[in-house]
């Protein structure tokens, strides 16, 4: 793999968790559930979000903590929308979220933490743990991003396979 290529695989997976982390914080901060919410390509609900692109995700509060999540294109006001659709292919070339799924290999579009800092995923009924968020290139290289129901976060080691 050329430096380049490894150099924005690297830079998308530190990016994806470290946005992970930030809702995590949020969540303990603020005292709600807020989720990491993957855009995912176009098509059926749920996941993934119509009219988002698989490189993109925000960041929001589950306002109703039954998926009151804000609409796709709701405003980013900071109060329920805190970070706006972000294309992760923009900042780091050719780097997608392939997909964001249970420890079944069940899509289930977003990871959520409540307010002591678990991973709650509330939308999906049976989720299974760890959750993965994989990340990849357009050679096909993959890294994974783990969330622990315990809310641990972190980036499998280069070269270890994603689910």
């Amino acid at each position: 793999m050329s430096m380049v290529q490894r150099s924005r695989i690297d830079g998308g997976s530190r990016q994806v968790l470290y946005e992970i982390r930030s809702t995590q914080s949020l969540a303990i901060s603020r005292g709600g559930v807020f989720g990491f919410q993957w855009g995912g390509d176009p098509g059926p609900a749920p996941p993934p979000v119509p009219g988002q692109l698989n490189s993109t995700y925000r960041i929001v509060l589950d306002t109703t903590g039954a998926c009151g999540f804000p609409l796709v294109g709701a405003p980013v006001d900071g109060t329920s929308v805190i970070r706006g659709w972000f294309n992760l292919a923009g900042e780091y070339q050719g780097v997608t979220i392939q997909s964001v799924q249970d420890a079944n290999a069940t899509i289930i579009g977003e990871v959520m933490f409540n307010s002591r800092g678990g991973s709650v995923n509330n939308c999906t009924p049976g989720v299974t743990f760890p959750v993965t968020v994989i990340i990849a290139d357009n050679s096909g290289v993959q890294r994974c991003v783990d969330v622990q129901r315990a809310g641990r976060v972190s980036i499998r080691a280069l070269g270890a396979a994603c689910p």
